[in-house]
């Protein structure tokens, strides 16, 4: 292993130290104080401050002596207090990158002072080595593929297939095994993955050497045999969750009496004209040119959930007023998510996720796009994401002996899961915590009532509380309430 930075700060410290005295040989640094330096980035954001980031090196083919390496990045936030033991933040995806978690790690290390915080970028995204030149930091559009860097980059990928496919999710289990293993510390350790993540924790679960003392898995992804709730079915997903939010607008007199017959009628109506081809001048109107998916894409935030019932008004009686409406009253709704893209290399990998996703995590990879146009027929609330997984090409790697395995020796679990999760449906959850249990895996579920994915961002109230439950080895509330004051700011 090569740790490519060298602590300053702890070498001064060695450095003074040994002038003082001669008289006692001093302890050799471990391999963290070794690994970690003053990040460069850590007086660029207030929430940066204090941060330590390091590059360790683990193996390309984990158990393939000689076949290369890639570089992870990983940022740790000090513990504030007494340091009790760690935890290791796994980003979702496939695709995203740690700095998803850095909008609103002061909170969380606030709540949980005595821990360490490790975030690392997963192999392909972020900071760590990328699937191809085009992603890396130092090309022309940063870690971003545009304009002219497509064509090269999946001519690279294609090109070097066996290196590709070293990108699995199962080497990226064993790039957090190894990372533990070099850069952990004493005491108690955790591991926390929000949705990818969590599939990531779960294949960690069966691969791992290092112990932790609990997993906790925010909007738990299905199992990879679920034919219902895998990728391919996220407008399924979405539709479901969306039929919902209509059917609490029928129940409610007042939101129901702004459509003439009713919301459901009203709603129903407008998908049938919108599939006969009759409302093509909504594609005028609305981002991206289609309602379904921006109504599905307003399912993500409660407050954009909020407004579904406006954008509908609007749709049926005046579609021309739905630009300024997405812009004035929708975009806002995003900004905790937008607020990521403001950190160097934030961009999300369009690699990994097509790589993964067409070799693992969608069970239907031979889907073309009119399967899903007949799919989506009917649907109110669908996703991008079917659609794009059809023109997403990517070199299949092959599935190893992880992929649908059943879990032993699971540690302690802790499932967070919003109930109106339009991503990862929460009967998908249930499916998965079955699997667990019937493993003997000793597994909590806590549900956040009308949370969205990533209960993380919207609710850490909740968080906060099943986690102090939990991390005494007490049993986290059945059920929590979304609390807007506790939303981040």
């Amino acid at each position: 292993m090569r740790l490519s930075h060298l602590c300053l700060a702890s070498s001064l410290t060695l450095l003074a130290a040994g002038c003082a005295t001669t008289s006692a040989p001093m302890p050799a640094p471990t391999g963290e104080e070794m690994a970690f330096a003053r990040c460069e980035d850590a007086s660029d954001f207030a929430e940066l401050s204090g941060s330590l980031c390091a590059m360790v090196e683990a193996p390309l083919h984990p158990g393939i002596p000689g076949a290369g390496h890639v570089d992870l990045f990983v940022r740790k936030f000090p513990a504030l207090g007494e340091r009790v033991g760690e935890i290791w933040m796994l980003a979702g995806g496939p695709g995203e990158t740690g700095q998803s978690y850095y909008t609103e790690i002061a909170g969380f290390r606030t709540a949980f002072p005595g821990y360490d915080v490790f975030i690392p970028d997963h192999r392909g995204t972020g900071q760590s080595t990328r699937l191809c030149s085009g992603e890396t930091p130092d090309s022309p559009a940063g870690t971003a593929l545009a304009g002219e860097e497509f064509g090269p980059c999946f001519g690279e990928i294609w090109r070097n297939s066996e290196r590709s496919a070293a990108f699995s999710m199962t080497n990226g289990a064993q790039d957090l095994d190894h990372l533990i293993d070099a850069l952990g510390g004493e005491g108690r350790r955790y591991v926390y993955g929000v949705s990818y993540g969590t599939g990531l924790a779960m294949r960690f679960t069966q691969l791992r050497t290092v112990s932790v003392d609990g997993i906790v898995l925010d909007s738990l992804v299905p199992t990879l045999d679920d034919a219902e709730h895998d990728l391919s079915h996220r407008s399924h997903t979405y539709d479901a969750v969306g039929r919902e939010v209509i059917a609490r607008c029928a129940a409610d007199a007042a939101c129901n009496a702004r459509f003439e017959g009713g919301v459901e009628a009203a709603f129903a109506q407008l998908i049938t004209e919108i599939d006969a081809g009759e409302r093509e001048d909504l594609a005028e109107y609305v981002p991206g040119g289609n309602l379904k998916h921006a109504l599905g894409m307003m399912l993500d935030t409660p407050e954009s959930r909020a407004l579904i019932a406006d954008a509908l008004v609007l749709a049926i009686e005046t579609p021309e007023a739905l630009p300024g409406f997405f812009e004035t009253e929708v975009t806002p709704a995003f900004d905790l998510f937008a607020a990521v893209s403001e950190y160097p290399d934030a961009a999300f990998s369009i690699t990994l996720a097509g790589l993964i996703g067409e070799s693992e995590t969608n069970r239907r990879p031979d889907m073309t796009a009119e399967d899903v146009a007949r799919e989506e027929a009917g649907m109110g609330f669908t996703s991008s994401l079917t659609t794009v997984q059809t023109f997403t090409q990517m070199p299949l790697y092959e599935r190893d002996a992880y992929f649908d395995a059943p879990y032993e020796n699971l540690p302690p679990i802790l499932v967070l899961h919003g109930d109106l999760d339009p991503k990862t449906h929460i009967e998908g959850a249930r499916r998965h915590i079955a699997d667990m249990r019937e493993a003997g895996g000793d597994v909590h579920l806590t549900v956040v009532e009308d949370a969205p994915h990533a209960v993380w961002f919207f609710a850490q109230n909740c968080v906060q509380q099943s986690l102090h439950a939990f991390f005494i080895a007490q049993s986290p509330a059945a059920s929590c309430s979304l609390d807007p004051a506790m939303r981040p700011s």
